[in-house]
């Protein structure tokens, strides 16, 4: 792989998406299918009660039994809603809950991010005293064990920014790869030997359709005392202006980032964590039908691109399609741009996701629209490239 001297500048997601029309949106990571009409009905309901006050910086008490029955029931893992200092917390969406962590442990120090990375992991650090290292996958997306433990031991005994974290995403943002067992167990390893935090970022963990099973890092051995895991309703629920999110772990780690969040934010909002306790395990097969329908998105708009000349990662998951750009084309910023002219579609280049030149032919493509949508935005891809 080459090494990136010189610092990148990268395309503005948000940019990009103000640049084409909602119909040619293949580019922000948001679900943008309808909300579920009864947690609609849910929030009007409350809202119309004047439930809209403040509420306590850990979460509506509802709310957190129910993601801690959620937690249970998909992850594995029992949380104890009632125990001192808390297990569980309700934050301001994902990010919310990353911003906790890094003002709470990482001023000064640094965290590793697996690139391609998301791109807020590393701004969250660096807009909050932290530094981000980068830890470059190979083509096929994998790594190897003792290169991630050399990597991390010269961070880690380094005088400026130690190194105090490393960041998992899985399924990850922008890949959508889905870490498996051996390569979890290599980062579980890793950050034992070193004492290292290990932050999870989870939040795409009910779009998992290969062979690889989602398998949250805080159920490996001796790894819940060190993890910190979080999460959102944003994407699953199709409610990314409510900001509501999660993070959960051992009372000790999690008790600070609720005092963090208590300074920062208050409390997240609180009819709107009243609407979705009353729904969110109502549905016993809603996560499974979430997954059915995106698979046959991803189905749909892998063959479509793949006709195109694109080469489909698979990634195991279905958010998110990471492609590598028709062969004939080497710069995925200078054939997005093609794309907005010809067609006004888009996609996200490589190159937002990456220090280095590796992934520079590639793109992120988001299916999380509704079929009528992500029909019409292929037929321009067909439109600009035919």
């Amino acid at each position: 792989m080459k090494e990136q001297t010189a610092k990148k500048t990268k395309p503005d997601i948000r940019h990009i998406t103000r640049l084409v029309p909602p119909e040619g949106n293949l580019v922000q990571g948001q679900s943008e299918l309808p909300i579920d009409p009864q947690l609609a009905e849910e929030a009007h309901r409350i809202i119309a009660a004047s439930q809209n006050h403040y509420g306590g910086s850990e979460g509506d008490a509802h709310l957190r039994r129910s993601v801690a029955e959620k937690i249970k029931r998909y992850n594995g893992i029992e949380i104890d809603v009632d125990k001192q200092p808390l297990e569980l917390m309700i934050t301001v969406g994902g990010t919310g809950a990353l911003i906790g962590i890094v003002q709470s442990y990482l001023r000064d120090k640094s965290a590793l991010v697996f690139e391609p990375y998301y791109p807020y992991h590393r701004r969250i650090l660096e807009e909050f005293g932290a530094k981000t290292e980068t830890f470059e996958l190979d083509a096929r997306l994998t790594f190897e064990k003792d290169a991630l433990l050399k990597k991390c031991k010269e961070l880690k005994d380094r005088q400026d920014f130690p190194l105090k974290a490393i960041i998992v995403c899985t399924p990850a943002n922008p890949s959508g790869k889905v870490m498996t067992e051996g390569e979890l167990e290599a980062v579980a390893a890793v950050a034992r030997e070193l004492d290292l935090l290990v932050v999870s970022d989870e939040v795409y963990e009910h779009y998992v359709t290969g062979e690889n099973p989602h398998i949250p890092i805080a159920s490996l051995p001796d790894m819940w005392e060190r993890t910190i895991t979080v999460n959102s309703f944003s994407k699953s629920w199709n409610i990314s202006g409510w900001r509501l999110g999660y993070c959960y772990g051992a009372g000790k780690l999690v008790a600070p980032i609720n005092n963090a969040a208590n300074v920062i934010y208050v409390c997240p909002s609180t009819p709107l964590q009243a609407a979705l306790a009353k729904v969110l395990m109502a549905d016993a097969d809603y996560y499974e039908k979430l997954r059915d329908k995106f698979d046959g998105k991803r189905r749909f708009a892998s063959e479509a691109l793949s006709d195109l000349g694109f080469q489909i990662y698979n990634s195991g998951s279905a958010f998110y399609l990471w492609t590598r750009i028709p062969e004939e084309y080497n710069d995925a910023l200078t054939f997005n741009e093609m794309l907005m002219s010809k067609a006004r579609v888009a996609g996200v280049p490589g190159s937002a996701f990456a220090d280095s030149d590796d992934w520079d032919a590639y793109m992120r493509i988001c299916i999380a629209r509704e079929d009528s949508i992500l029909e019409g935005a292929l037929e321009k891809f067909r439109t600009a490239l035919r």
